[in-house]
């Protein structure tokens, strides 16, 4: 009787993740049970306003990723929200529009603090560093100027889809630090002006990193850069 009402009851999502689940042939009741149980405790409600870049959310029974969310104010004050979605089953993008009080299923990821390795392959290297647990993360995850701030042994954060915790989960994004020290490897004259006075001039980073920096900052200076804009902070 349990295992039937288990079956019968299944949500939408709990049928993805029974779907997704090398384990189904084996155990159906079983993933079912967990994914069940995964999807009542861990996916909730919000406001479109608060979605954000790199959130699963469920629409229409699908899981996706956002990979873009952009606010838009109409006639009277109305606003409006365009999500840029993935599916994650399909791979598949598309795109979905709300009204500012609309809400959506947000899921839960998985939070893992990793250090990343090195890149190759169209792959993304990283490590645990407390268990030694290898991942393998596209690099479609982060844009390519996010790929260039990386560095060796830098510490980042890995969020994964993981509805069972027995089934390898899935890379949704990384994070990186919000700010990180680099070489300057080359500079180049610059004659633009900031309002104080300041002179700026472009600037090389190790990696290929090219940003703008004070005039007084020299080759083999290390300065500190925002990695979510990529621009220069201070000197290190």
């Amino acid at each position: 009787m349990l295992r039937s009402r288990i079956l019968t009851n299944i949500t939408p999502l709990a049928r993805v993740c029974l779907s997704r689940s090398p384990l189904a042939p084996q155990r159906p009741a079983v993933v079912a049970y967990r994914a069940l149980q995964w999807d009542q405790e861990r996916g909730f409600k919000t406001n479109v306003l608060q979605v954000r870049k790199g959130n699963v959310v469920e629409i229409n029974n699908v899981l996706a990723v956002v990979l873009k969310r952009e606010s838009s104010v109409m006639g009277r004050g109305t606003s409006t929200v365009k999500l840029d979605l993935q599916d994650l089953l399909t791979g598949t993008k598309h795109t979905e529009r709300y009204r500012s009080g609309d809400m959506v299923e947000v899921t839960e990821l998985e939070e893992h603090k990793c250090q990343f390795l090195y890149k190759g392959e169209g792959q993304l290297h990283l490590m645990d560093p407390d268990t030694f647990e290898m991942y393998e993360v596209p690099e479609s995850v982060l844009e390519e100027k996010q790929i260039q701030l990386l560095l060796p042994d830098m510490p980042v954060s890995l969020s994964m889809f993981q509805p069972d915790p027995e089934v390898p989960g899935k890379p949704i994004s990384i994070k990186l630090p919000s700010q990180a020290v680099y070489e300057v490897t080359e500079t180049h004259p610059s004659a633009q002006q900031a309002n104080k006075g300041t002179i700026y001039k472009n600037a090389d980073l190790q990696n290929g990193i090219k940003v703008q920096v004070p005039d007084f900052v020299n080759v083999g200076d290390k300065v500190l850069v925002d990695t979510e804009t990529g621009k220069y902070i201070k000197r290190a």
